[in-house]
């Protein structure tokens, strides 16, 4: 299953939750279920502020348990 996780990007540019819901525009329970990666849907215009705010690609963000997805995001 593909899903988002956030929580080592937001490290390194050393923000919490509160502040990364605040550059998002978003709620603070969206910010947490993004940070907990428990989003089950994510459209293109929310991932794309992630990245803006993050700083990153997709591939920076995105993790999969399956090992064949794994290895095409890490290419």
């Amino acid at each position: 299953m593909l899903k988002i996780n956030i929580q080592n990007k937001l490290a390194e540019k050393k923000l919490n939750k509160n502040q990364f819901s605040k550059l998002m525009q978003i709620g603070y329970p969206a910010a947490c279920a993004l940070y907990d990666g428990t989003t089950t849907r994510i459209s293109f215009e929310t991932l794309e502020n992630i990245c803006k705010v993050l700083e990153c690609s997709p591939n920076d963000i995105l993790v999969s348990d399956d090992p064949q997805m794994q290895q095409l995001l890490n290419n």
